[in-house]
């Protein structure tokens, strides 16, 4: 019969077993079998004589269906890589998880993700120009305690990944427009062209910047029934934290693939011609 033992074990199942039958005193048994005193007392005091398991019977299961839906959504508009992602999860949600736990509720990337643009150095080596915004638009279905519905515009820079969002308690082609000035002046390079969602509100026309409609179907509602607070630890007022998660991971955490930097410093590196 096969036995399997510890790594780094100094006895074996019988060894085990004379200890615990053995009349003799601890110090004897370590001079006799060569081991340390310490190693006879731990097999005197147990019952039994095979490796305790080290893996745990029971996986708690830290997250809410909830959480993880809002985990994954956000590594696939951030396109994320894992260490990246736990600092937003864990700074900027407030859900304390270990890099291996987040790796276990990660679901594979959707196709969309898979087949987007090169980002960081790899664009610039292959031409790609930081100079379009991508402007997206979900209608958040929100608890009556959260304020009912939400418009959520965010928009985001594909090289680089920098984001600019807001969440807003009603919508307006007004609204929308001074938002997107703020979204422009806020952006680091200067913007050519903008491609929205295929929504009424983003019915935008300037004469500043070339605007287009995606070929992406229209985006649908996101509903939950769960309090925002019972998914986002770190939650302040709903707006205020939308801001507060971009500004972080715009400027929180350097990234590999901007050549350790951040969207932030990436984008004001290009423009200064760095």
């Amino acid at each position: 019969m096969e036995i399997k033992l510890h790594a780094n074990a100094t006895t074996t199942p019988r060894t085990r077993k004379y200890l615990q039958e053995s009349d003799k005193s601890d110090r004897e048994l370590a001079r006799e079998l060569g081991i340390s005193v310490t190693t006879v007392r731990r097999w005197r005091n147990r019952s039994q004589i095979a490796d305790n398991h080290t893996t745990p019977h029971v996986i708690h299961k830290a997250l809410r269906h909830e959480q993880e839906a809002l985990i994954n959504a956000l590594r696939d508009v951030l396109r994320a890589p894992l260490d990246e992602l736990l600092f937003m999860v864990n700074e900027g949600l407030g859900i304390p998880l270990s890099r291996a736990t987040l790796n276990r509720y990660l679901r594979p990337a959707h196709e969309g993700r898979k087949e987007s643009v090169l980002q960081g150095k790899k664009a610039l080596k292959a031409g790609v120009t930081p100079d379009t915004l991508a402007l997206h638009y979900r209608l958040l279905a929100l608890p009556m305690d959260d304020g009912g519905d939400h418009h959520l515009l965010w928009t985001q820079e594909p090289v680089s990944g920098w984001c600019y969002a807001r969440l807003f308690s009603g919508i307006s082609p007004a609204l929308v427009d001074h938002w997107l000035d703020e979204a422009l002046t806020a952006c680091p390079v200067e913007i050519q062209c903008i491609e929205t969602d295929p929504v009424k509100c983003f019915k935008l026309e300037r004469n500043d910047v070339l605007c287009k409609t995606s070929e992406h179907a229209e985006p649908q509602a996101i509903q939950t029934g769960v309090p925002l607070a019972e998914l986002i630890p770190a939650l302040d007022d709903p707006d205020r934290t939308v801001q507060r998660l971009c500004q972080l991971w715009n400027t929180g955490r350097a990234q590999k693939k901007l050549g350790e930097k951040t969207p932030q410093a990436f984008l004001e590196a290009l423009r200064q011609g760095v």
